[in-house]
């Protein structure tokens, strides 16, 4: 059977014995909310109409100051980035001599008892404090499969448990409007950097042109970045009058994301049109039986006097 089958037929055998929750202080044990109504013979008759029931009414052997039960203030989900450390906490109200254990749903893996380690993985330890009612799994160098659920049990009779899920995410970083940019010159450059998926803002991001860092000093290059942290950082890179000297590789690289690169080409006074042929020759060509032919067509997006180019097709 289940635990949570079994916890189900405590519950239902308790209120069934007691009616109420444990250390009722109007000492109402049973009592109930009722409502007049007459029988045949002309008595009184109650019906009884349910209150609402507490947590202690519901769960009442988890509030008994004599057993142990978990603190579920505590987060149940936990997300923590690839390769770095996650921790799951399990605290433990009135844990008396009972000993914490943790297991892992994916192959039911004991994987700590007390302090103690079970595992031959030395990445999972298990960390408690004296008078803490904190305890911790750590997961050192996180991978992909240490995904999943975790369960934190207590050696009571019968064993009660609480559930942490884990998440392992790795950030995404992306260039709005990439891989290539195309503008004219003294037209407005605005490159905007997202990264999402991560569980806490990255510490910094740096923009780098054709490998060198980018200089945010105004009367220098003419360029500012803002940058704002969130669930979702934002960094915006802004050339108030691009020149042809801005043209090249933009990377906008977070500190616990993967770079991404974007390729600004600033036009000098060409028609949008001049660079979609990638050689001189006439929109007309004259081919040989069997020759090999491919046609190419470049779909562009034209907002604010930005070109960027979204699509290319191929026949």
């Amino acid at each position: 059977m289940k635990l949570s089958s079994i916890l189900s037929l405590l519950v239902h055998l308790y209120c069934t014995d007691v009616g109420v929750s444990v250390g009722d202080p109007g000492g109402t044990r049973g009592s109930r909310i009722m409502t007049g109504g007459s029988t045949t013979d002309g008595s009184q008759q109650h019906m009884e109409e349910p209150q609402a029931l507490t947590d202690t009414q519901v769960y009442p052997f988890m509030y008994d100051s004599d057993l142990p039960y978990f603190d579920i203030e505590v987060s149940t989900n936990v997300t923590a980035l690839l390769g770095k450390t996650a921790i799951l906490n399990c605290r433990v109200k009135n844990i008396g001599n009972k000993t914490v254990s943790w297991v892992r749903h994916r192959d039911i893996h004991l994987l700590t008892v007390g302090r103690f380690s079970y595992t031959s993985d030395q990445r999972f330890s298990s960390v408690h404090s004296e008078g803490s009612e904190d305890w911790l799994l750590k997961i050192h160098y996180l991978q992909e499969r240490d995904a999943g659920m975790y369960e934190c049990q207590i050696s009571n009779t019968p064993p009660i448990s609480h559930k942490v899920h884990l998440s392992v995410v790795e950030p995404e970083t992306t260039v709005i409007g990439g891989p290539d940019v195309y503008i004219n010159t003294g037209s407005r450059l605005a490159l905007t950097c997202s990264v999402k998926y991560s569980p806490e803002p990255p510490a910094f991001i740096f923009w780098y042109h054709d490998d060198k860092l980018v200089s945010y000093d105004r009367t220098k290059g003419g360029v500012t970045v803002s940058t704002e942290k969130g669930l979702v950082t934002t960094s915006r890179l802004l050339v108030q009058y691009a020149e042809t000297r801005h043209s090249g590789v933009y990377t906008c690289s977070p500190s616990n994301s993967k770079p991404k690169s974007v390729n600004v080409h600033v036009l000098a006074g060409e028609k949008p049109a001049a660079i979609l042929h990638e050689n001189n020759s006439a929109p007309g060509l004259l081919l040989q039986p069997h020759q090999r032919l491919q046609l190419n067509c470049w779909v562009f997006l034209v907002a604010s006097n930005v070109l960027t180019l979204t699509h290319i097709v191929t026949w």
